[in-house]
């Protein structure tokens, strides 16, 4: 009797459980998880866990089956194409960003190692793609990283030598400094799209919660204001 009960009680905890998970790109890190904890205040029940990593790899995840509630991604174009597909029932821009060169401290010349985002999965990456197509960059090797956290670490640890990652990312900057900021018709514009998942079992906690990003535009303003 005591096991038909407590296997009850788990049952009963999984059907009624209030958990989201958010996929979000890897640059969105301090601006989510600020944000999550925030919001716990507001629905201290609701589990949030988060899933950071490149726009292109997250995406495919959610495309495999991923058990994901909400997807946060750096390239609108992803968001379009998952909504088209029938795996989000709607997206919608909430955040924008910028494209920087930073450059380590210790180094003394203008050519060397470029670390970019692997363009095939990152959006920074083919942000920066059509940067060195449009503004050619002289006397450089490429080196792609994963995400732009990646890129930003190889710069910061002396591994290359410059790096093109997002304005927002120029906070966490010990190591290295920004030395330009390329103009935004250069590029796409970087739009960070945001989407519930069609598989979610908890389509009102996602959208309470994405409702709430919804008013937190200035903290990402702030980000931008970092330099």
């Amino acid at each position: 009797m005591k096991n038909i009960i407590f296997i009850f009680i788990i049952l009963f905890q999984s059907i009624f459980s209030k958990e989201i998970l958010i996929s979000g790109a890897a640059s969105l890190k301090e601006y989510l998880e600020k944000n999550i904890q925030e919001y716990k205040a507001i629905d201290p029940e609701l589990a949030i866990s988060l899933n950071l990593g490149g726009s292109g790899t997250l995406k495919r995840q959610l495309e495999q089956g991923g058990d994901v509630d909400v997807i946060f991604l750096a390239n609108r174009d992803y968001m379009i194409d998952l909504k088209n597909n029938n795996y989000i029932f709607n997206e919608e821009v909430i955040l924008e960003n910028s494209l920087v060169l930073i450059k380590n401290n210790n180094t003394s010349s203008n050519n060397g190692v470029l670390a970019i985002g692997d363009p095939k999965y990152v959006p920074a990456g083919q942000y920066a793609t059509e940067v060195l197509n449009n503004l050619p960059l002289k006397d450089y090797s490429l080196v792609y990283g994963k995400d732009v956290r990646s890129v930003l670490s190889y710069v910061e640890l002396g591994e290359a030598d410059f790096g093109i990652v997002y304005l927002t990312d120029a906070k966490l900057l010990k190591n290295s400094k920004v030395i330009e900021v390329f103009p935004t018709n250069l590029h796409k514009p970087i739009e960070y799209s945001i989407g519930i998942s069609k598989t979610t079992k908890n389509k009102e906690d996602a959208e309470n919660f994405l409702k709430f990003l919804r008013g937190k535009g200035w903290e990402w303003l702030h980000l931008l204001n970092c330099l």
